[in-house]
């Protein structure tokens, strides 16, 4: 069989899987070694490339293998090196290169879906929306000899991320080795990032006046929810301004330091999970380009972030819990970021192909577990040179090859699974035997 009839088996069967690994090839390029050298501060590159090291770890990412070694083991042909320098390693990666390769990724990202005909999503005219949440990294295992005698949850550290809503990618993240550090210690670096008219969205962590300040001084616009501890002075009467999305929507303007600001507060039609039955939040946003009402909706799209941090936990692995070093496990989440992006790009291609609305409809999980189930089997029947000789050498020509595989999708197999509202559940009733029972009994299936 041609190696072109073994690709055709594949586009026909596990279209997801070609599609991830032409994408995938794409970011994971050796551009990423030059990335690791114009940022890294101690490593060098010898043996191990940077670059090999990410596709090692993508593969414990998408699910590929189970953990580091088992990754490491499958790639020691290529690696060529010991597993304990692959482990030194990983455990010396630099945040600054873990977040350069975010930015490289992100960038890689926006010219592939350029090139699928994307055009990004246009939440309010002459903005990019910027979301900005952090996420803790949970507890690992304890396998560092440090650790071992601590009774406590060891935590490997936090990022903060921002998230485009125009592309729904993850641009950039910073990054926290001390898990205890506050999210706003990174925020002079957010601001170094922050460009003309980009407006940044984030809840009431991150309202600092500093920040808020900054931003302004970059030219650049926010809506943040206010912090119960900012208080500032009201200006004028609160006036009611009309329906939201959640509730009923008021302006007033607010002093803050040298600034005078927009406080919109939305009275919620049902309390927040911390019981809160009002919000309010600040911007700098003029009127004539979002009224109230249009600030709240914009606000409540702040969702989309915490959306991708739960497919970067639920589809993707972005926790390894046998990572204890903080430098390691910051590293992978960094990964998984980039396998997410990679995944939009995905979709990208579906859309062109199948439409927006259908492409909605699709679990990442189901999507993952595609590409984790076929991707060994699709790299064992096609070599890297078969690969190469197969793939259109352009850009544009790789455009046309993912729409012409995207069309093979059955969109079917990974439709999302909409469940009903919950119930409450039932008032649980105590058995005088003690911890168990006999379900066969309890349903009936047996005489009690």
């Amino acid at each position: 069989m041609s190696m072109e009839a073994v690709l055709n088996r594949f586009v026909e069967n596990r279209a997801l899987a070609v599609m991830s690994r032409v994408i995938l090839e794409e970011i994971l390029s050796e551009d990423l070694d030059a990335v690791f050298d114009e940022h890294r501060q101690r490593q060098y590159q010898r043996e191990l490339l940077f670059s090999q090291l990410t596709i090692t770890m993508a593969d414990v990412v998408l699910g590929t293998e189970p953990s580091p070694h088992q990754a490491y083991k499958s790639h020691r042909k290529d690696l060529r090196v010991s597993s304990a320098s692959f482990y030194d390693k990983l455990r010396n990666i630099e945040t600054g290169i873990s977040e350069a390769m975010v930015r490289h990724c992100y960038e890689k990202s926006c010219v592939m879906q350029d090139e699928l005909g994307f055009v990004p999503r246009n939440t309010i005219r002459g903005y990019r929306c910027r979301v900005i949440d952090g996420n803790h990294i949970q507890k690992t295992e304890k396998r560092l000899t440090e650790l071992r005698g601590i009774a406590s949850a060891a935590l490997p550290g936090t990022v903060v991320a921002t998230y485009e809503l125009g592309r729904n990618l993850f641009d950039r993240a910073y990054l926290l080795e001390d898990a205890h550090a506050q999210e706003a210690s990174v925020l002079d670096r957010v601001l170094e990032d922050v460009k003309k008219n980009d407006l940044i969205i984030g809840d009431r962590h991150f309202c600092i006046i500093s920040f808020m300040a900054g931003i302004i001084a970059k030219k650049g616009a926010f809506i943040i929810r206010q912090h119960g501890r900012l208080k500032g002075q009201l200006i004028g009467e609160r006036r009611q301004v009309g329906r939201a999305s959640g509730g009923m929507a008021y302006e007033q303007h607010l002093r803050v330091g040298d600034m005078i600001l927009r406080r919109v507060t939305v009275e919620l039609d049902e309390p927040t999970r911390d019981g809160d039955k009002e919000i309010h939040l600040l911007t700098n946003l003029p009127e004539s380009k979002a009224d109230a009402a249009k600030v709240s909706d914009i606000y409540r799209q702040r969702w989309e972030i915490e959306n991708g941090f739960n497919v970067l936990t639920t589809a993707l692995t972005c926790e390894v819990k046998s990572l204890g070093h903080p430098l390691a496990a910051l590293f992978v989440f960094c990964t998984a970021m980039l396998a997410f992006n990679a995944l939009r790009v995905l979709n990208t291609a579906l859309v062109a192909v199948h439409g927006a609305d259908a492409v909605a409809e699709l679990s990442a999980y189901s999507q993952s577990l595609e590409i984790a189930k076929a991707a060994d089997g699709m790299n064992v029947a096609l070599t890297p040179d078969d690969w190469q000789k197969l793939l259109p050498k352009t850009a544009r020509g790789r455009a046309a090859f993912l729409k012409m595989v995207a069309a093979h999708v059955d969109l079917k197999r990974h439709q999302k699974s909409h469940r009903g509202p919950k119930k409450k559940p039932p008032q649980r009733t105590g058995y005088k035997n003690g911890g168990h029972v006999s379900t066969a009994k309890i349903i009936g299936l047996i005489p009690n």
